[in-house]
């Protein structure tokens, strides 16, 4: 369907925004699974929580490099200082999402609550709606093809993601019991 309101790339890239954040919204208004009676057990010393920094550290490398080397952003401390923020967006939003439920009164309450492998599958989905936009708007008039941009952010958030979850399903673990 062409005409003026589905010809602008900014009005396409806005819809995939939108899209991505009512499935956002809908996943955190999906019921899970409850295990009534029952706690969760670390049987690591470390939770997804504790690590955090350096896997926090190894993503943003990956993503700065890869969107400062695709694309050919030019200018290397921008792209840095655009991905650290928008990573901190979504490291920090699904903290920030269960500090709001009377269940978790304090931070360590969340930390402490049970399975909270921090990266999933809808961990993706939320790292885009919230990077995308923020990194694509202040990087897109530092490169000549927005279409690499888009996808060296899609793509770099995916493999980071991907790692970060393999990485704390390896160096933690725990049980209901």
């Amino acid at each position: 369907m062409k005409g003026r309101y589905f010809d602008n790339e900014t009005t396409k890239l806005t819809k995939i925004h939108i899209v991505a954040v009512v499935l956002c919204i809908c996943m955190i208004f999906i019921p899970q699974a409850v295990y009534a009676d029952s706690s969760w057990i670390w049987l690591t010393d470390y939770r997804p929580f504790d690590i955090l920094p350096p896997v926090a550290l190894a993503t943003i490398v990956i993503e700065v490099l890869a969107i400062w080397m695709i694309p050919h952003t030019g200018k290397l401390i921008k792209t840095a200082v655009v991905v650290i923020i928008a990573n901190a967006g979504s490291f920090l939003l699904p903290y920030a999402l269960l500090l709001g439920d009377p269940v978790y009164p304090k931070f360590n309450d969340v930390l402490n609550s049970g399975a909270n492998y921090i990266v999933g599958a809808e961990f993706v989905i939320l790292t885009l709606a919230i990077e995308m936009p923020i990194v694509y708007n202040l990087l897109k008039n530092e490169v000549s093809n927005k279409k690499k941009l888009i996808w060296s952010i899609i793509g770099s958030n995916i493999v980071t993601t991907v790692m970060v979850a393999v990485i704390e399903r390896m160096v933690t673990e725990g049980y209901w019991a």
